[in-house]
């Protein structure tokens, strides 16, 4: 069984576009990872990066959103990403 260290994170509102997907949610860069979402993304560690609190959209024409707590996405999958500002 896998134990799970629990590190806090700062929590940033981000708009994430894939080829097939809009995704709008929470990415979490850790202590030390930088200040900048770009940081996680080219982490050459990062396959997947979890974006919390979203709405996944599909981009496919009258598409209806789906709201999840998790969602993973596959960091090779992405295309761009929109962080929001305070």
């Amino acid at each position: 069984m896998a134990s799970y260290v629990k590190t806090k994170t700062q929590p940033v509102r981000a708009k994430i576009l894939t080829d097939e997907y809009e995704i709008e949610g929470n990415v979490h860069l850790k202590p030390g990872s930088g200040n900048r979402v770009s940081d996680i993304l080219n982490a050459p560690e990062a396959e997947f990066i979890p974006v919390t609190q979203a709405k996944c959209t599909s981009r496919a024409a009258d598409s209806t959103p789906v709201r999840t707590d998790c969602t993973i996405v596959q960091v090779r999958t992405i295309r761009m990403v929109f962080p929001f500002e305070d």
